[in-house]
């Protein structure tokens, strides 16, 4: 067991070097503070990811270098047990008895080393699901505004447009005194009739050909428009509404994420509050605090008492012995929660990857009006916006959003441990 530790710890040493070094060939000037601000999630993963990569990195060292002298006796072990003239009772008895005192603690030091990794693993989790909660935030700021759903209901009916409800009336009027018929209030409201009641209002009704001619002109590039694209941005209209459904859904999905991780080293503050009241040290205390009973380490900031009540003397030890049902409790907890992380990242990089999507088919949608050019003066400022936001979204899901794949996959294996494999 404690073989193949080394050699997994030499591994991931040398992936951590081609890590780094990869960084610095891509250009990157080296790692920084996580903000929520930043835009580009590339930028954002590399110097996290790096981090997590040397944190472990040095690790392995100090494990490495604390055992050294005990490996370095099983190795004298070894070699003695291989000359036959240790192969006595006593001698041998007395050699093997030794290995397997030191094979023991070596294997216990190796379960509280990995029960160390595993602190600084569930830390980076948190530290990723505080780091897309801000990305659902922005994506559901950015669902929630409703300007664009608003600007596509008044987009696809012809009645709110100025020039079609003056036009409409007087047409409208016309038809009335001609056949006393008046189209009803519940057809009015549908575009497809009131526009086919309006172009048979125009054709029937009283009227010299320049005035009719001078009416549909007038009103031309807004039934075309509204009748060819009525049916598209209802399109983008619902499933934008169904995106900011699911959006919200990936958002409770975070925050229960949240809970549920925090549990297990004690915290039960809400991911919202800890959010608001910038809680997040609390939250890495109780997590020191919770390695450090296990491994019968004294945490930072308390004083242990002797039986008899009193602080210990100056200059003795304070730390006891670990508890092993503890160890082991703590690295099936920690590491649960670092699985659902990694879980949440598979969902939240599903759903980017449908919202880029959905906003490609948008973009599409919005640029095949065929006659824009002919209509550009009498098409609404809005419809212009619209395509600006769709584009400028389509380009937030591709880079301010989208975990790069690359990254990605190491970020879940440096999470789940595997990175060195």
């Amino acid at each position: 067991m404690f073989v193949s530790f080394i050699r997994q710890a030499l591994r991931r040493s040398l992936a951590i070097l081609c890590l780094v070094l990869s960084g610095a060939f891509a250009g990157y000037a080296g790692p920084g503070p996580y903000t929520p601000d930043h835009e580009n999630m590339e930028a954002l993963m590399r110097p996290f990811i790096e981090k997590i990569a040397l944190e472990i990195e040095q690790l392995d060292r100090d494990f490495l270098r604390e055992t050294e002298s005990m490996r370095m006796r099983l190795d004298d072990i070894q070699t003695a047990l291989a000359d036959p003239r240790n192969r006595t009772a006593e001698r041998g008895f007395e050699l093997i008895w030794e290995q397997k005192q030191l094979v023991e603690t070596l294997e216990q030091e190796t379960q509280e080393h990995e029960l160390k990794l595993l602190k600084v693993r569930y830390r980076k989790s948190i530290e990723v699901v505080k780091m897309l909660y801000e990305k659902v935030l922005s994506m559901d700021h950015h669902f929630s505004s409703l300007k664009a759903q608003q600007g596509l209901s008044n987009l696809s009916n012809p009645h709110n447009y100025p020039e079609f409800k003056e036009t409409k009336a007087i047409i409208d009027d016309k038809v009335k005194k001609k056949f006393g018929f008046e189209l009803p209030n519940l057809l009015q409201s549908n575009p497809y009739l009131s526009a086919a009641f309006s172009i048979v209002g125009l054709i029937t009704g009283s009227g010299d050909e320049k005035e009719k001619k001078e009416s549909i002109d007038k009103i031309a590039c807004i039934l075309d428009f509204t009748v060819r694209m009525h049916t598209d941005l209802n399109v983008i209209y619902y499933e934008t509404g169904y995106l900011r459904d699911a959006n919200l859904t990936l958002k409770k999905e975070c925050e229960v994420l949240f809970t549920e991780c925090a549990r297990q080293v004690g915290y039960t503050i809400p991911l919202t509050s800890c959010r608001d009241g910038d809680d997040w040290e609390r939250l890495y205390s109780m997590l020191d605090s919770y390695v450090a009973k296990a491994l019968g380490e004294n945490p930072a900031g308390t004083t242990t008492t002797t039986p008899g009540g009193f602080p210990p003397m100056p200059g003795t030890s304070t730390a006891g012995a670990p508890d092993q049902k503890l160890v082991m409790r703590a690295t099936t907890n920690l590491q649960f929660s670092i699985d659902r992380v990694a879980q949440f990242i598979e969902k939240y990089s599903g759903f980017v990857g449908q919202g880029s999507e959905y906003y490609k088919k948008f973009s599409k949608i919005a640029s095949s009006y065929e006659n824009e050019k002919a209509c550009s003066e009498t098409l609404p400022a809005q419809f212009k916006q619209l395509k600006e936001d769709i584009d400028l979204t389509l380009d937030k899901f591709n880079s301010a959003y989208r975990m790069p794949e690359v990254q990605g996959s190491k970020l879940k294996d440096m999470l789940y441990g595997t990175y060195y494999e």
